[in-house]
């Protein structure tokens, strides 16, 4: 199939609304790190990284989705192989080893380590007609590796995404009620011995911090009590761009990651979130309606793994913005500072836009179509 007829049969809604979230972000980035004078490395990285993820795209769309069916495991072993190299080569952030320096750039591997998940996991989904024991048993073979290696770093919003995924690939594909809840006591359970082990003590104060946030205000609790009192500050249409005194005088930690949401609230309001949220809503439900429509179970395990890593991110950094979720480091999709993170987004809206352009219910009568699209 050529580019041109790849570029007519895409759901442009989707790369619409993919490219107003990150102009947000660029838009954000530059006011959060400027200086009044060259343009910030920062700003520069990040749409170099807008570049890329866009070509991403746009190569992922033309390649038939059926194509990852056999190179998925072996890009999930890669990935799984350059997670594992973090503990030689990886570089320390905050007390976390995530990210490997390549040619004055941090790539962290495990975003890539993600996307492939979500492949390996519709690969091995859609050779069965139901889900059993020994299918579940066989998907939390494919998801131990990485999320221990993750734990590991320790990147425990990784996890969560990860196990998002997982958790709602197996409910498209019909996971029944007795084993999802079965599962959920099993999550708990490990949760509670994680807690007594597994847990570092910055993840504990973060989850107490959650149930009591006014505890400690000028240690743990500091930066939600800062993002809630940015968000508050902005009101309906905003200080301006440039003009928040939370983010400009770097009162706000992080405003150009984790809590760049705030800074939108500080600097364009209400009218600003309200954007965002809407935006977000019109990708994930034309995501939603393209894995309604699609017959093979590989292509509807592909949107599935896509919509829940990128509702998760969403729901989960607007509510440790506001202080209804614990921190866990999870970046906003499109908008949050970060290359490796911007890339793969982009990869997984391409393999949602492959999914529609080379199933086979393309080639339906337009007018059927055109009733769900």
């Amino acid at each position: 199939m050529r580019f041109a007829e790849v570029f007519r049969s895409a759901d442009w809604t989707i790369i619409g609304a993919m490219l107003l979230l990150s102009s947000i972000g660029l838009a954000m980035l530059a006011s959060a790190t400027d200086t009044g004078q060259a343009l910030s490395p920062l700003l520069y990285r990040q749409a170099i990284a807008l570049a890329l993820g866009f070509a991403v795209l746009v190569l992922t769309m033309k390649i038939p989705y059926h194509t990852w069916r056999r190179v998925a495991p072996i890009i999930f072993v890669l990935g799984v192989a350059s997670q594992i190299g973090l503990s030689v080569g990886g570089r320390a952030i905050r007390g976390t080893v995530s990210r490997l320096e390549v040619f004055g750039f941090q790539i962290q591997p495990s975003e890539f380590v993600k996307v492939s998940l979500v492949l390996v996991l519709a690969l091995v989904l859609a050779n069965y007609k139901r889900i059993g024991w020994r299918q579940l048993a066989m998907t939390l073979g494919v998801i131990a590796v990485p999320i221990v290696l993750v734990l590991k770093e320790p990147d425990f919003g990784m996890a969560i995404l990860m196990i998002s995924a997982w958790l709602g690939m197996l409910i498209v594909f019909g996971l029944p009620f007795r084993t999802f809840m079965a599962i959920c006591l099993i999550g708990g359970l490990v949760f509670a011995g994680a807690w007594q082990g597994l847990l570092f003590d910055y993840q504990k104060k973060r989850i107490l911090t959650f149930l009591h946030p006014t505890a400690d205000p000028l240690s743990t609790g500091y930066n939600v009590n800062q993002s809630i009192i940015a968000l508050g500050s902005g009101q309906i249409f905003g200080r301006g761009l440039g003009h928040g005194p939370q983010s400009q005088l770097k009162f706000l930690p992080e405003q150009h990651t984790d809590f760049i949401l705030a800074s939108v609230g500080e600097e364009l309001g209400f009218v600003g979130i309200a954007l965002i949220c809407a935006l977000y809503g019109v990708l994930l439900w034309r995501v939603t309606l393209i894995i309604r429509i699609v017959d093979d179970p590989f292509a509807q395990l592909i949107g599935a793994g896509a919509f829940f890593l990128l509702i998760t991110g969403f729901t989960v950094n607007a509510g440790m913005n506001m202080g209804i979720l614990p921190v866990t480091g999870i970046p906003l999709p499109f908008i949050s500072y970060g290359g490796s993170s911007l890339i793969t987004s982009c990869f997984l809206l391409g393999l949602v836009e492959s999914v529609k352009i080379h199933s086979k219910f393309h080639q339906r009568a337009p007018e059927e179509l055109s009733s769900f699209l």
